[in-house]
């Protein structure tokens, strides 16, 4: 099995650990907890890890108390200090390697492939889906939960939970105030849309607050942010389907080539200045370029399995 599987689900079970022993779980959270622990042997394998750990600690703590009592009743003073400085440090040894996995959190990476879409459940609860060519690295500690974006794009419904929720992307950080938003970042341009609750924005000398309903855009050519209305719904590749509202022939063909790998070459620059609407499926690229082609009036042409030529129909 794989390393980062098993890191996630000791992420996990530490998580229920620790909140158990901070107060008593409620109803449901117990139920949860429950179910988790049924769910797989690897749970209930990753739950006692995390209970022998807490338990080496309260030995330690319990020999600890013991020598310190020995060293105060039998031997002379001069050597107290030496057990007192034998016994700390033997607690920093026992106590440092937990506490330094459980305050910094074990990075796990995820990435998907050209045309592959993943739906990811976090230790947290939160649900992560990403894109095609997608690159994320997802930490989870006792006091952060971050999601450094490399490439792609993303999709969060963030579950409640006390620790901060930040996604770094573009130099760029979001942060998130209890919300469902998309983040992308791809060589064309870095966006980030808020379908519910909000997010912040921190670049540099930028500072903004996205709201439901609101999108951001920067395009690295021009390093200029553009803030309007999103037009329906977000991250709509999420159902296997691209939306286009009278965007440029250019535009729209760029985004097929992000699921499919392909090139498209346009005879005419002159087409670039068609535009296009509709509801395409991500994985029926020969309807959508026979839909287009009758849209716009368009031959298309297939000289090589990785390209495609349009050109203008010729007038009967």
């Amino acid at each position: 099995m794989p390393e980062s599987f098993h890191d996630d689900i000791d992420a996990t079970a530490r998580h229920w650990f620790i909140r158990q022993q901070g107060r008593a779980l409620s109803a449901e959270e117990q139920r949860a907890l429950t179910d988790w622990l049924a769910a797989s042997p690897d749970h209930r394998t990753a739950w006692t890890r995390a209970e022998e750990d807490w338990q080496s600690l309260d030995r330690f703590r319990t020999d600890l108390s013991s020598e310190l009592n020995k060293a105060r009743h039998y031997r002379p003073r001069h050597h107290s200090s030496r057990y007192l400085k034998w016994a700390a440090a033997a607690l920093v040894l026992i106590a440092l390697p937990i506490l330094y996995r459980a305050s910094t959190g074990i990075p796990r990476h995820w990435q998907t492939a050209t045309g592959e879409r993943q739906h990811v459940t976090l230790a947290d609860g939160s649900q992560l889906s990403l894109d095609t060519a997608t690159r994320v690295t997802i930490t989870q500690s006792w006091f952060q939960r971050l999601i450094q974006l490399q490439e792609g794009e993303i999709y969060l419904e963030v579950a409640p939970d006390w620790r901060p929720l930040q996604v770094t992307a573009a130099d760029t950080r979001i942060r998130d105030i209890g919300t469902r938003f998309s983040v992308r970042d791809t060589p064309e341009k870095f966006t980030v849309q808020v379908e519910e609750g909000a997010v912040e924005i921190i670049r540099r000398d930028k500072h903004l607050v996205l709201h439901a309903g609101e999108t951001v855009t920067r395009h690295p050519a021009t390093d200029r942010w553009q803030l309007a209305t999103v037009q329906g719904d977000i991250a709509n590749w999420r159902q296997g389907i691209l939306v286009f509202d009278q965007h440029r022939l250019p535009e729209v063909l760029q985004e097929l080539a992000r699921y499919h790998a392909v090139r498209f070459d346009l005879a005419d620059p002159a087409l670039g200045r068609k535009q296009i609407s509709g509801r395409f499926r991500l994985d029926e690229l020969d309807t959508t370029l026979r839909i287009i082609a009758e849209t716009l009036n368009l031959n298309i042409e297939h000289p090589t399995p990785d390209r495609y030529l349009l050109s203008a129909a010729q007038k009967q």
